[in-house]
Formats: C-alpha cells, structure tokens, sequence
C-alpha cells in the first residue's frame, strides 16, 4: 500500500533536564494560555515548550504501540513477512492417500484467514493429496500466557483482546449481531455460520425507560462457549457484537477440519497440536511445502498504529521476541510477552533510554501493569528522527483530523492543527494519551502527553462531559504552541 511521505527537518537541539542536565525552567500553563486541566487527573506533559510532572510513572495503554513499532523495526525491519507452512511428506503419498499427519505450521500471523487457509488446502490437493487422514497443527513458535499478564479479565471474549497466539485465524474472532425487537421478549442473536463457537443468549429486551439499569454481560463457560445475560433497550436496528474465542488451537482445528470435508479431502482427521519445535521445515528436501505469506510488516505496522490493532501488536511483540531470542542464542527460542518485554528492555538500553522503574507486559498496551515515562517516549520519538533505521516509522503515524484515530479525536479538529500533528492515541478506561510530533515551521516537534486517573463522567444529553472539554481544551492549546507566532 502506499504510504504517505512527509518532510523530515533536522532535529533541533533542547534543553531539558532529562537530556543535558540544564535547567528546565519553563513557563506555567497559565503562562502559556494553556487550558484548565481535568480535575483530579494527573496530567503529564513532554515536549520543548513545556513540561510537567514527568517523574511520574503513568499506564501508557495504546502508546505501548511506539515501543512495539520500534521494536519491530530492529527485529524484524520494514519488508518482513509471517509465514504459514503447510507441509507433508513426498513419499508418503499412496494413490492420492497421505500415509502420514499433513502439517499445518501456524507462526503467528495476525492476518491469516479461512481463505488463506482454503488455498492451502488446494495447492496440497493440485499437488496429488486426495485423501487426508491425520493433521499435526503446529503452535510451537509462541508459548506462555495468550493474554498478557495484567490484563483485565473480563476483556477475554471481546474481539479487541482475542489471543494472540501462534494459531491465528479469521483475527481469533466471529462477528454477529443481536436484534431486540419486542418489549418482554428474548433478543435474537446471529453469528457468522459455520464459526465453532457457541453463544446462549438470554437477553431480553427492554423498554427504554428500564434501559439504564440494564447490564450487557459475557460469561466465559468452556472452551469456545459463553453465555450471554442480562437486557438491551428495545432497537429497530441491530447492535452489532464481536465475540473472540478462548481456545484458539482448537478454534482452527475446527476450522481446518470444515475446509478438508468442503474440499472432499477428508470425512473425518485425527488431529493433534504440536507444542513443541520439530525439524520438518529444517529438512525441505523431504517435504512438498506450500506457503503463504502476509503482507509486509510496514503495512502491518501502519495499520497497528492507525486502527490502534491490539492483535498485530503483541504478534509483532511476540515475533520481535522469537527473533531477539534466536539472534541472542538462547536456550530455549520462543515468541512469548516475556521475550518481547527483553527484546523491548535492551531496544531502550541501546538508544540510551533509561529503563529504570519501567513495566512492559505486551507490545498492545491492553495490561493494566503497564508503566513508562513520558520521557520513554519522548525519547523514543528523537530517535525516529535521527536514526534511518526508525525515521519511516513517522510516516505510520495518524494524522491529526484526516486518518485513523486522529480523525475524529475533538482536540485535533480546528484549522490550526489540522494535518499538522501526526501522532498515537492511548485509551482505557481513566487513560488518555496523545505522543507524537507537531509539524512546526521550525520543523517537526516531538510531545507526549499522558492524562491518568481520568474519572469521565457521561453527559446525559450526549454531549463532552466537563471533564472531557477540559480535557480536550487542554490538549488543544498545548499541541497549538509550537504553531503560533
């Protein structure tokens, strides 16, 4: 895809504490005509023209995704691909009959698809395979926890934090919808057909008057079956819902043996997953390998940092993890949130940022544990704008009022800011974060702005909450200094 391609001006050099050791003096928000901040927030700020209560550790949530981007572009660079093999053995074919397991090898990649998996399937039948009677799923790339440590428990169903796994198929999710048509009534609820997932709904539907007392809720039940509870307000139209399973290595086994009984290539297959490295791909001459390739992690990462895409970026974390592991001669070579998080560790060592106090459990910003600097990031944008190595990075960023999560973002809409800020979002519940550059004259200016213990209270009439004015009135007059005479 074509990416779009900014002016990099040289780095002009500041004083800040953290850099030189200067003073660091700086004019106050009122100074600056910068907005009354929310109430009972810790407010964070980095950058040239001002900053504040940077010696505090605060949850970075999506800005964790400017580690990952960096992460990725040392361990694995621009024009890397994830790979999915299927593979069997050449001389254990028999009148069409495959003696011996076909091998599906899963490597993580976060945009495989039951398509993808299909034309698989097809090449091992154009090849000669007829009859399949075994399938080996290997996962082994990956191991430890499918969710990272700290993450909030009751995300696990939800589609935005489905596992990330080495078997990763159709993003480990199934989307549907439910309808409430009738007062009093159960909700209808549709999942796309011939997904192996299984949801009771006992939701009904009430009057708008009782909506506000209703709960919405997801209960994990067994391995790719929940139940959901609880009532909807009565809706014409329906509410779209995403359900992400819980058992991903038996969601594909599933799915492998629906794409063998369409193809005619098998009634039934034993199939068994292997969790532990085997030398098959080590010995190609041995074996008939078909393979299918993602796109680019350059378009990988655009999307990450644009859809904010939860999934891509603890699969890039894990892969940044199993390469750092192999490239270091590990023992044992896996992909895990702990292999990320050192690979993630000695990245900051080696731009010099210190890692001091630092927490990072997953490349998404989903753990609640997750604790950085706004320094961290402060840092690491400096060194997206003068290390080759890093710069293209800036190119994926959203772009204030125009793409991804900066199009709608309230701060970045007046004229001023408008296609002058590129930058990352981060958002969780008492979070909200924005780091990235403004592209003044004198040229382009890194900031980070991280916002904690943000209590936002709806407003009944639909509108911002006086704390999410502030909030935005804020954020609007800070990123607005380095654009004005």
């Amino acid at each position: 895809m074509s990416l779009p391609r900014r002016i990099f001006y040289p780095v002009i050099a500041v004083c800040l504490l953290a850099l030189t050791g200067c003073s660091t003096t700086q004019p106050s928000t009122a100074e600056l005509g910068i907005a009354e901040q929310p109430t009972g927030a810790l407010v964070i700020t980095q950058s040239e023209w001002h900053s504040q209560n940077a010696e505090f550790l605060a949850n970075p949530a999506s800005l964790m995704k400017l580690i990952t981007a960096t992460l990725v572009a040392k361990e694995l660079g621009a024009d890397y691909r994830f790979n999915t093999h299927m593979l069997y053995k050449k001389n254990a074919v028999k009148r069409g009959v495959l003696r011996t397991p076909l091998r599906l090898v899963m490597q993580g990649d976060p945009t495989f698809t039951v398509e993808h998996l299909r034309q698989l399937l097809k090449q091992v039948k154009q090849s000669g395979v007829k009859k399949v009677t075994s399938l080996a799923i290997d996962v082994s790339r990956y191991s430890g926890h499918q969710w990272a440590v700290g993450q909030v428990w009751n995300d696990h169903g939800i589609c935005f934090a489905a596992p990330a796994s080495a078997a990763i198929i159709n993003r480990n999710c199934v989307y549907g919808n439910i309808k409430a048509p009738v007062v009093g009534q159960k909700t209808r609820l549709h999942i796309t057909p011939g997904m192996p997932l299984h949801i009771e709904n006992q939701v009904v539907t009430v009057a708008d008057a009782q909506a506000a007392k209703c709960e919405f809720l997801l209960e994990v039940k067994n391995l790719n079956e929940y139940l959901l509870t609880g009532c909807v307000s009565q809706q014409k139209s329906r509410i779209p819902l995403g359900f992400s399973t819980n058992a991903p290595n038996l969601f594909l086994a599933e799915l492998v043996k629906q794409e063998l009984r369409s193809l005619g290539m098998a009634k039934r297959v034993k199939i068994h997953i292997i969790d532990s490295p085997n030398k098959a791909l080590e010995q190609p001459h041995k074996f008939a390998i078909f393979t299918h390739a993602s796109k680019k992690v350059s378009e990988l990462i655009y999307r990450m940092l644009h859809r904010s895409d939860n999934l891509i970026a603890d699969s890039l974390f894990k892969e940044s993890g199993f390469q750092y592991s192999m490239r270091k001669n590990f023992d044992q070579v896996y992909g895990s949130y702990s292999s990320g998080e050192q690979a993630a560790m000695d990245l900051l060592n080696t731009l010099k940022i210190d890692t001091t106090n630092l927490v990072l459990r997953d490349g998404s910003g989903l753990s609640r544990e997750n604790l950085v600097f706004a320094d961290t990031f402060y840092q690491l944008l400096l060194s997206w704008q003068t290390n080759a190595k890093y710069r293209w990075l800036i190119d994926a960023l959203p772009i204030a009022g125009e793409t991804g999560t900066l199009r709608d973002r309230e701060s970045v809409q007046d004229t001023v800011l408008k296609g002058k800020v590129f930058a990352k979002t981060g958002t969780m519940h008492g979070v909200r974060n924005l780091a990235g550059f403004v592209d003044a004259e004198q040229g382009l200016q890194p900031f980070v702005v991280m916002v904690n213990k943000f209590s936002r209270v709806k407003s009944e009439d639909g509108q911002l909450s006086p704390q999410e004015e502030r909030l935005y009135n804020f954020e609007r007059r800070f990123l607005q200094q380095p654009l004005m005479d």
